[in-house]
C-alpha cells in the first residue's frame, strides 16, 4: 500500500503542474518507526543523570516516576522491541533483507547501551555517558539501515540473471 500526498506547483504563467512530493510506503513507515525508536532511546537516556534535580524541582520526567532501576528495565526492553520489530518488519518484507542484516549487525552496541545503563544507572557521574552510547547507536543503526536500502536497490538496478523455471 502506497499513499500519495500531492502537492501543487503554480508557475509563473499560472499554470498549476502537479508534482508528487511524499510516497509514503511500508519501507518509508518501517524505517521511520526504528529510526524514531533509537531517537526514543537518546532522550529518555538523556535524562538518567537529572533524576535528582529534576525531583528537587517537582519535574516529573518519566525516570523521577520509574526511577533508575526500572528506568533501566526500559531500556534493556526498548532495545528488544527495537530487535524484534526489525526482524517482524523483514518478515513482511517492508525492508530488504540487507536492511535486517546490516541492522542485526548492530545488536552488540545495543547489548552495550543495555549493559552499560544496567550497571550504572545509580552512579550520577557515569550515567551521564549513557545518552552518547545512545547517540553512537543510533548513528550506527541508521547507518545500517541506510547501507541496507543502498544496498537493495543497487541489487535490483544491476542485471540479475532469472531462474530458469519460474
Amino acid at each position: 500500500m502506497v499513499f500519495h500526498f500531492p502537492c501543487h506547483n503554480i508557475d509563473s504563467d499560472g499554470f498549476d503542474r502537479e508534482n508528487l512530493c511524499l510516497s509514503i510506503t511500508a519501507t518509508v513507515l518501517s524505517a521511520s518507526l526504528l529510526v524514531g525508536l533509537t531517537t526514543s532511546l537518546i532522550l529518555f537516556c538523556s535524562h538518567f543523570h537529572q533524576v535528582e534535580g529534576d525531583r528537587n524541582v517537582g519535574k516529573m520526567s518519566p525516570l523521577v516516576r520509574l526511577g533508575t532501576e526500572r528506568g533501566s528495565v526500559v531500556v534493556k526492553w526498548a532495545v528488544m522491541i527495537l530487535y524484534s520489530l526489525l526482524f517482524a518488519i523483514g518478515l513482511s518484507r517492508a525492508l530488504p533483507l540487507s536492511c535486517i542484516f546490516l541492522c542485526a549487525m548492530t545488536s552488540p552496541i545495543g547489548k552495550l547501551v543495555v549493559s552499560y545503563v544496567e550497571e550504572n544507572h545509580k552512579d550520577k557521574g557515569k550515567i551521564f555517558m549513557a545518552k552518547y552510547y545512545c547517540v553512537r547507536f543510533h548513528a550506527l543503526f541508521g547507518a545500517a539501515l541506510v547501507a541496507g536500502l543502498i544496498t537493495a536497490r543497487i541489487l535490483v538496478t544491476k542485471h540479475i540473471p532469472k531462474l530458469v523455471f519460474q
